[in-house]
């Protein structure tokens, strides 16, 4: 498989000294294919990592799982949530659990530090436990359970590749990609579900795929609607999601991110080759200016939010962040 050709995205510089070059890709496209490309990505194909969660979330829809089971717009937020492990993200997780039959045990996750530092403030605080509720994927896992349960498939070893779950989640993604499972690469993600590994035009269409579906209109609101639960404080989705009124995002491990216009029915895939997390953000901003994506209104907004400064810790202006790609040529 031919390596991707990575172009510089994003520079941070210092007094006119270069200390930060950042390389990657940035696909913009619709249903249609590929508009315009930022370095090239010679069908080098990536693990979709968190960016796969809305797409196996579908299945709750496909089942009927969502009607069964009554599950709220904030719940499926967060059946699709990398969330920061916050009280508001923890209540819906147990109620997820509990309209499945199941119970925070049955999540095969281990106790683990929540992502969001006042969580962590809250319980060391109240010398409170590390629960599996903390964990970023549990939401997605009490999801994979609900499915499991209604499905009559065991709950013991959901994980495993050997279990009848990995199937449902190899061939829904790969019915949203527009791809098959000859096609694709397959591994586990971090928290030991399986995740899949396709080219960036053929996750866009996943995305497209589901976020421009009548059928899905409760995924695409339930990300609209609670974007903090998609993420949490700080994060660069819900930041998205809650300034642009025409947005969706979610973001991945390892550099990912993708953003959907549910007006225009086009999407960015942004992939930072080193992974590093704030030249996703600007890289995804600067994207969104660039194609004017952003209504009028929330132009003021993004100011207060992104800067093209380098600001030290008692707001001195030390440098320039600089983006080095035009989506528009």
């Amino acid at each position: 498989m031919k390596e991707p050709n990575y172009e510089k995205l994003i520079e941070f510089k210092r007094n006119g000294l270069t200390e930060q070059i950042h390389y990657g890709l940035i696909i913009h496209m619709n249903k249609s294919g590929i508009i315009n490309e930022i370095g090239r990505d010679n069908n080098y194909k990536f693990y979709h990592r968190s960016c796969m969660k809305p797409l196996q979330a579908s299945m709750l829809i496909d089942l009927g799982i969502d009607k069964k089971n009554n599950l709220t717009l904030d719940e499926l937020a967060v059946c699709c949530a990398s969330h920061t492990g916050e009280e508001e993200h923890q209540k819906r997780v147990l109620s997820i659990l509990k309209k499945a039959g199941c119970n925070e045990e049955d999540l095969l996750l281990i106790p683990h530090q929540p992502l969001s530092s006042f969580e962590q403030t809250r319980l060391i605080k109240n010398n409170l436990p590390l629960r599996k509720i903390h964990h970023n994927c549990s939401g997605k896992h009490a999801a994979m359970l609900s499915i499991c349960k209604h499905m009559g498939f065991s709950t013991k070893n959901y994980k495993d590749f050997s279990h009848p779950l990995s199937d449902l989640i190899i061939n829904k993604v790969c019915e949203l990609c527009e791809t098959s499972t000859n096609d694709i690469i397959i591994s586990k993600d971090g928290c030991g579900l399986p995740v899949v590994a396709t080219t960036l035009e053929q996750l866009g269409k996943g995305y497209l795929n589901l976020f421009t579906n009548k059928k899905y209109d409760d995924i695409k609101n339930a990300f609209l609607t609670y974007p903090f639960l998609i993420g949490g404080k700080e994060r660069s989705d819900s930041i998205i999601i809650s300034q642009f009124s025409n947005c969706i995002a979610k973001v991945g491990a390892c550099g990912l991110l993708v953003i959907v216009n549910i007006e225009k029915e086009e999407c960015i895939i942004v992939k930072i080759a080193d992974s590093n997390m704030e030249s996703r953000e600007l890289t995804a901003f600067n994207s969104l200016i660039q194609l004017k994506w952003p209504k009028k209104s929330n132009f003021s907004q993004i100011n207060n939010i992104y800067t093209k400064k380098i600001i030290s810790i008692d707001n001195e202006n030390l440098g320039e962040i600089i983006p080095s790609f035009n989506l528009n040529h």
